[in-house]
């Protein structure tokens, strides 16, 4: 099993929050770097390769995580071009060998990140994909992400990107897991033309509705997404 790690967004909003131009990934919380966090995830998962996607910033994130993090062998892959969460797991796949995939974001941290739990919901379930979830009480930052709905076995049912509507408190997060056979489809799927299939909801709502069962689990018990000043300010308040 690998892991992916996406790390090519520009970081706009945060930039403009904080008035500088700073590379997202390299910010801190408690001194630990947002990009650290996922890979420190990804130890606890016992993966042994990583691909980073990286884009503008590629030559600071390379200059600071190197080849080898904590053991783990670090690979890189470009974006040229931001243009969707799934254009940038693809140029990933285009370098990795076929396998297993653990797909996080960067600029999300955990807490309470559930590792024991999530290997053995790996290990023992025979589903196609896996959809990490959180409960979130506020419901605009389900509104910010996106929803997922399950029925009472934690099956998917339907992802929504920033939907309008809600009718439960789970929120989808970029923490997913897909299975070889998938990842291969998925390559064959992709029109790099049109892009798409663009973010992870069209991806698992394609995957749900041509037979592939997913399930949602729940990765942690709070997580942050990290896109604004705020954003650092309440991850720094909660962990302090």
């Amino acid at each position: 099993m690998i892991g992916i790690i996406l790390a090519a967004g520009d970081g706009t909003r945060l930039k403009k929050s904080l008035g500088e131009d700073r590379c997202k990934v390299m910010e801190k919380v408690n001194n630990i770097r947002l990009i650290e966090f996922a890979l420190d995830n990804l130890i606890n998962l016992n993966v042994s390769d990583v691909f980073v996607v990286v884009g503008k910033d590629a030559e600071m994130i390379k200059n600071t995580i190197g080849k080898d993090y904590k053991g783990l062998n670090i690979n890189y892959a470009r974006q040229a071009e931001q243009i969707g969460l799934i254009n940038a797991m693809i140029q990933a796949l285009k370098v990795a060998e076929a396998d297993d995939v653990i797909l996080q974001l960067a600029d999300e941290i955990f807490v309470g990140f559930r590792a024991d739990d999530i290997r053995k919901i790996i290990d023992a379930e025979s589903y196609d994909y896996y959809c990490g979830i959180t409960c979130e009480e506020d419901p605009q930052k389900i509104k910010a992400n996106y929803s997922v709905e399950i029925d009472e076995n934690m099956v998917i049912e339907k992802c929504t990107e920033k939907p309008k509507h809600i009718t439960n408190n789970l929120k989808g997060t970029g923490f997913c897991v897909f299975r070889k056979d998938v990842i291969e489809l998925l390559k064959e799927i992709y029109d790099e033309k049109n892009n798409t299939p663009n973010e992870l909801c069209d991806f698992m709502n394609f995957l749900s509705s041509n037979g592939k069962r997913g399930i949602a689990f729940y990765v942690a018990d709070r997580e942050f997404n990290i896109n604004t000043k705020t954003d650092l300010t309440e991850v720094i308040g909660f962990l302090s």
